[in-house]
C-alpha cells in the first residue's frame, strides 16, 4: 500500500511520486469528496538523481554495507560488516 508524497520506482524503470487527488463528479452531491491515490511520474533532472541515489546505494550494498532509512527520515545510516559505522545527512 502506497501514502501520499512516496518515492516509487515503476516497471518502465522511471520514478514517480504518489499523490491524492480529488475526484470531481458533476452532478453528484459527494462531489470532490472522493479521493484517489496516484504516481506522477518526476521531472527528468530527479529521474538522474534519483537513478544516481539509487546506484550509490546499491555500490554500499554490494560491498557489504547495511544502509537504513535513518529514524526521524533525515539521513542514511552506513553500517559496515565490521560494525564500523558512519551516519550521512
Amino acid at each position: 500500500m502506497a501514502y501520499d508524497g512516496e518515492l516509487v520506482k515503476m516497471q518502465n524503470g522511471r520514478w514517480a511520486r504518489f499523490q491524492r487527488c480529488q475526484v470531481y463528479r458533476p452532478g453528484v452531491a459527494d462531489a470532490g469528496e472522493t479521493m484517489l491515490l496516484i504516481a506522477v511520474e518526476l521531472e527528468e533532472r530527479y529521474q538522474q538523481l534519483l537513478d544516481d541515489a539509487a546506484d550509490s546505494l546499491a555500490e554500499y550494498r554490494s560491498q557489504g554495507v547495511q544502509v537504513r532509512l535513518a529514524p526521524d527520515a533525515q539521513g542514511l545510516s552506513l553500517q559496515a560488516e565490521t560494525s564500523v559505522s558512519a551516519s550521512v545527512n
